[in-house]
């Protein structure tokens, strides 16, 4: 059994690990599992926290499909049978506290002299750290040994880079105790351990905690530590973004905090230094880069706290890409050279372009399709019909029941109180999210690139570019007959000859006596067919895409 962990670094590491979670709760991943960990000095950040709130959104309702009355079954040896929707079991990095977020400095320790305890300093300590770091009464915007670090590093690398050695040794060594343990007991049991690592070389915590964070976690596993780890079974990888967005600078020209003028020339030396350590180190034995050609722009800035909250961009996407293909390939074998990915098509991106080994590549589009059409049928056809009135049994039985037959059914015996209602109302919430995920995806793109993977835009009421941070806003309700055209709609298949089934395809499969749902129980039962019947393509029938 592998031990597989993702560390999102910073606010686009955090954006990363989004993605990938959309992809795990696919099925697309291991079948053992991901301990997924977020680190970010920001405790506030919006793009952590909205990662934060679908790791626990997902794992809440794997909680709620395993145990109880409402089970899914993920397992069942027969294919047609098993689920793959949320089949990849996610765990939080920190588990005896629940959580998956990491803040290195404490919130008692602000700026980085409090960090480094400048007034224990001796004179030669304290000429060396005014050497290296702007000292105390800098302009505002050159503020470094006395910077407030609450809203993040501010694109200052190296006062992060010191900030997180610390904290990783001394002030908050929660972090490498985790990882220790997950290190050597994953190891020792023979079986691999694998860690990829996600963030960004431009900007602050990622830049400074990516390559800080990789080296420390590279001795931990070095022949002959001290730790009883084995070596061999270590594998480290890297998701890393080059510069891909843009934003507006701010209107306070003394704040100190990176401009867009200043990513790429930042970006070159980060890049310099990534060759040296790959090249020499050895830390990383594979590294996944991704970037954009053309910098996408974000019509705002915020540079931090809970309103730096930035529309979920197609680059994440592809960085995902390189986290699945990490944690799936059968064997990891050390590479130097770092991989990248490019598209065929100047003007449109395709699921021909997305980077994953042949082996997973049907399996990306059948099953993130799969999800996206199954989003659109619970949120529009399957929730309203179960919030629907009750009706009477009969005249003498004033029993309350579902409307429907075919509903009924597949829900039989299932307990509509206790947990049953947060489930209904977390799968509306997840389907709600993976289709604002790929909407925005689809909306924030340079001009003239078209993206042919998914067109959720019928769905929507607002599809706003000039609101970054509140773009998408979905159409309270869609009828039977738009829910059917938006199935054909909401998925691009890779192949322009074939077209996605339609509702009637799938609500005659619903009806159907023979639908498969292995051996799920309860509300599972309805959600393993309904999964099922959101396929993209059916083998039968003149409703297939007609």
């Amino acid at each position: 059994m592998a031990t597989n962990i993702l560390i999102g670094i910073g606010g686009t590491g955090a954006k990363i690990v989004e993605s990938a979670l959309y992809l795990f709760a696919s099925g697309i991943g291991p079948a053992d599992g991901v301990h997924i960990g977020l680190i970010d000095q920001d405790n506030a950040n919006g793009n952590v926290q909205r990662t934060e709130t679908l790791l626990n959104l997902i794992h809440r309702i794997q909680a709620e499909l395993t145990t109880g009355g409402n089970k899914l079954d993920w397992t069942d040896k027969k294919p047609d049978e098993r689920t793959s929707l949320l089949s990849v079991p996610l765990r939080k990095l920190f588990a005896d506290a629940d959580a998956c977020h990491w803040r290195p400095a404490p919130e008692k320790l602000n700026t980085l002299a409090e960090i480094l305890q400048e007034g224990q300093m001796t004179t030669a300590q304290k000429d060396l750290f005014d050497l290296l770091f702007r000292p105390a009464g800098a302009p505002a915007a050159d503020k470094e040994q006395d910077l407030r670090l609450e809203e993040g590093y501010r694109g200052r690398a190296h006062v992060g880079s010191a900030a997180l050695l610390s904290a990783l040794h001394y002030d908050s060594p929660q972090f490498l105790t985790t990882m220790t343990e997950l290190m050597r007991n994953g190891s020792s049991t023979g079986g691999e351990v694998r860690i990829m690592l996600a963030g960004s070389l431009f900007g602050g915590t990622g830049a400074a905690g990516f390559p800080t964070i990789a080296r420390s976690l590279d001795k931990l596993r070095k022949p002959g530590n001290k730790q009883n780890i084995n070596a061999e079974a270590v594998k480290i990888g890297g998701a890393l973004m080059l510069p891909y967005f843009t934003f507006k600078d701010p209107t306070d020209t003394a704040a100190n905090v990176i401009t867009s003028s200043q990513l790429l020339p930042q970006a070159q030396v980060a890049v310099n230094f990534y060759d040296r350590l790959t090249e020499q180190e050895g830390v990383f034995d594979h590294l996944y880069i991704a970037g954009w050609d053309k910098l996408i722009s974000l019509n705002y800035h915020q540079p931090g706290r809970n309103e730096q909250r930035n529309p979920a961009l197609l680059p994440e996407l592809v960085a995902a890409m390189g986290v699945a293909d990490f944690f799936t390939l059968d064997a990891i074998e050390p590479q130097r050279q770092p991989m990248m990915a490019a598209r065929r098509d100047d003007e449109a991106l395709t699921w021909g372009d997305l980077p994953i080994s042949d082996t997973m590549r049907d399996r990306v589009f059948e099953r993130l399709a799969q999800a996206l059409r199954f989003a659109v049928i619970w949120r529009n056809r399957i929730e309203p019909a179960l919030a629907a009135p009750r009706k009477r049994r009969g005249l003498l039985d004033n029993t309350l029941e579902i409307q429907f037959a075919w509903l009924r059914k597949l829900t039989e015996g299932t307990d509509w109180l206790g947990n049953t209602v947060t489930l209904r109302e977390n799968l509306v919430t997840l389907s709600e999210s993976l289709i604002e995920w790929a909407a925005c995806m689809q909306l924030f793109v340079p001009e003239g690139l078209r993206v042919e993977l998914w067109n959720p835009v019928a769905l929507l009421s607002r599809n706003d570019r000039d609101m970054p941070q509140n773009a998408i806003l979905l159409k309270e309700s869609r009828s039977e007959q738009e829910t059917s055209s938006d199935l054909t709609q909401v998925v691009i298949p890779a192949d322009s000859q074939k077209k996605p089934a339609n509702g009637q395809a799938v609500f005659d499969e619903l009806h159907d006596d023979e639908a498969g749902h292995g051996k799920s129980t309860g509300l599972g039962r309805l959600i393993a067919a309904v999964h099922r019947a959101a396929r993209p393509f059916h083998d039968k029938g003149p409703t297939n895409g007609q």
